[in-house]
């Protein structure tokens, strides 16, 4: 069973008024060596989760590419990560990577594939820039 929720991984947000904070991606994370694998040529944009068929917020595992629901629907995905020790994930709502054991967003240069596959997915052409220059944020 994987392990979630290292306290060595996890990012708090950024306050950036009293009321107002933005989620910032951690640029490294420790278990980007072990549970990514390369992305099949294509992915779909809005595929089914593969146990309840739910399209309405679908996440890839990054290590075996199922798709699983998100923890909104019925959390099929969470499950997956747990029972299969596969923790990151990329949702094909807003192509984000969640690492499900740092309890984190992630962007780093290792999953530029993935997340390109995801934007010709979704969009039909390549992200015009994928980045890890702080000031573009």
């Amino acid at each position: 069973m994987a392990e979630l929720a290292s306290s060595s991984c996890a990012k708090e947000p950024v306050r950036l008024t009293d009321d107002l904070f933005a989620v910032q991606p951690k640029l490294w994370c420790e278990h980007l060596s072990d549970h990514v694998t390369p992305a099949p040529p294509t992915l779909q944009p809005a595929p089914p989760c593969h146990v309840c068929a739910d399209t309405s917020e679908s996440w890839y595992c990054l290590t075996c590419y199922k798709v699983g629901c998100s923890r909104y629907v019925n959390e099929h995905a969470l499950i997956h990560a747990v029972e299969e020790a596969h923790l990151l994930t990329l949702s094909m709502s807003d192509l984000s990577v969640w690492c499900y054991g740092c309890e984190a967003y992630v962007h780093n240069q290792v999953l530029f594939d993935v997340k390109n596959k995801g934007h010709i997915a979704k969009f039909g052409e390549p992200a015009v820039s994928l980045t890890l220059d702080q000031e573009a944020r």
